[in-house]
């Protein structure tokens, strides 16, 4: 059979859509193979596929999956040296001729193969082919309505959006409040008895009902830990946030307070330690680099005591298509900055009191706000991204648009749960005024997208509110196609199209 290269693109349609003859699969070296879940697209560095689940030779394998158009292409691409394929368990490809031994992760572990091109028959080549030509065509628009929403009232669209805005940061208090909970229980764990023993039939056993009151959710240090995991969840934007949010429900606030949190040198070492981010010295050039790596290993292995068993690895961390301001090292230094104004003594109080005195504006309340992520590094960071060189631009820092993300995201979130707990209404209508005050911040694909098929000329996303909105429009509604459900399509299609 015949088959000719193709892009590693539409390899990638042929295995999400699985695209062959399913049955009777097998490795190269003939293994019986079962695709439960081909797992799902990456659009960043590492394997093509993640998270898949796939029955080798009779035991389930869950990892991820690597796609080429022949065995080279693991060599080709450097993959068998790099920690981020080390979970890839099956290695795909369209042809293979002459294959000797199989390729292997960092890691040293042998990887199945499957050769893809015996599975494929004439239709599908067809269909593949097809759908390469499909792709190239110019296909600029995608929500359904565009070309037909240009009646719709530009009122009736911005009430619309802006309902969908309280509906993504209710979404986001929910998270907040859950995550919230299993801090409580946690706590609950280390001050009262255990739960009673039960004997019989298991099935006989009542589950502990979980009941909450306010006096549960007194205690500040469980509000300090839900916002510091917050904020390092956001420092990973959207390619580190898995990593942060880890490391955050690792080396809690709690275990840095054993320490003063002005002691920089230390919030680096565990911090930076803790991440698999602290290079060997002798990977580095930079004197001044393994000067400062050097002071940092020192005071980690005064200070390791106290660090829990296991670490993330650095293989986890994701570098690639990043600016080197959003580097996972340069965003992690700016926590060990900020952890004194954010975190000390008296530091949450401050934050709630931003939103629940009645004599300020809802400017002074946003300068009061952004103000607390602003930080002076030290001079090493005020040089550098990361540890390898030295950079000729002013080092780390917080922009404006990532002060307000964080601020939307986060803190407003946060301070509506515990309005709500608390019955605060001074906070509560406070963080509504900042919503609709703050501007909005750096623009994306997706409100890009809305601004110029949805609103067009008739409004704009101005605030921080009207941007949560469009996001929740596209992702909930315009993407899925939800038109019978959007206040907008309802309008726009007759129900029969719906």
């Amino acid at each position: 059979m015949n088959i000719p290269r193709i892009p590693e693109q539409f390899l990638r349609q042929v295995w999400q859509q699985q695209r062959f003859i399913a049955h009777n699969l097998h490795t190269s070296n003939g293994k019986p193979v079962q695709i439960i879940s081909p797992g799902t697209p990456n659009n960043d560095s590492g394997p093509d596929f993640l998270n898949a689940s796939i029955r080798i030779g009779g035991i389930t394998f869950y990892g991820d999956v690597e796609l080429h158009q022949d065995p080279a292409g693991w060599q080709a691409h450097k993959h068998a040296s790099d920690p981020h394929y080390n979970r890839v368990i099956l290695h795909v490809v369209m042809t293979a001729d002459n294959v000797s031994r199989p390729a292997r992760t960092q890691s040293d572990r042998p990887l199945p193969l499957l050769v893809l091109h015996p599975f494929l028959d004439d239709t599908l080549r067809k269909t593949l082919v097809q759908s390469m030509l499909d792709d190239r065509q110019d296909r600029p628009h995608t929500i359904r309505c565009y070309g037909l929403n240009d009646p719709i009232p530009p009122d009736v669209m911005t009430h619309w959006i802006e309902k969908l805005a309280h509906e993504r940061i209710e979404l986001k208090v929910r998270r907040f409040e859950e995550r919230l909970k299993q801090l409580v229980d946690e706590h609950r764990q280390t001050i009262r008895e255990p739960y009673p023993r039960y004997y019989g039939n298991p099935d006989e056993i009542p589950h502990p009902r979980k009941e909450y009151t306010k006096k549960d959710f007194t205690a500040k240090k469980l509000w300090e830990q839900l916002l510091y995991e917050g904020i390092m969840e956001a420092m990973g934007y959207s390619k580190n946030c898995a990593p942060f949010l880890a490391l955050a429900q690792s080396i809690r606030l709690e275990l840095l307070r054993q320490f003063d949190l002005k002691d920089t040198r230390s919030m680096l070492a565990l911090l930076f330690g803790a991440a698999g981010l602290l290079p060997s010295t002798r990977t580095l050039q930079d004197k001044e680099s393994r000067t400062y790596v050097r002071s940092l290993r020192r005071r980690l292995k005064e200070i390791r005591h106290v660090l829990p068993s296991g670490s993330i690895h650095e293989g986890e961390w994701l570098f690639f298509r990043l600016r080197p301001n959003n580097f996972p090292t340069a965003r992690l230094a700016s926590v060990c900055f900020l952890l004194p104004s954010l975190f000390d003594e008296g530091a949450f109080k401050h934050l709630i009191k931003i939103f629940n005195t009645h004599a300020v504006t809802v400017q002074q309340r946003i300068n009061s706000l952004l103000g607390l992520f602003s930080f002076q590094a030290d001079a090493f960071w005020q040089r550098h991204y990361h540890f390898r060189a030295k950079t000729a631009n002013t080092g780390i820092a917080l922009g404006e648009s990532r002060k307000q993300d964080i601020t939307v995201n986060v803190i407003i979130p946060i301070v509506l749960l515990y309005a709500r707990i608390f019955n605060d209404q001074t906070a509560r209508n406070s963080t509504r005024k900042v919503l609709t005050s703050l501007p909005s911040s750096q623009e994306n694909n997706l409100t890009v997208k809305i601004q110029r098929e949805l609103l067009k000329e008739k409004a704009s996303l101005s605030s921080a509110l009207m941007q949560q909105g469009a996001i929740q429009l596209y992702k909930f509604y315009c993407s899925p196609i939800r038109c019978s459900e959007c206040d907008i399509g309802r309008r726009v299609f007759p129900k029969v199209d719906q």
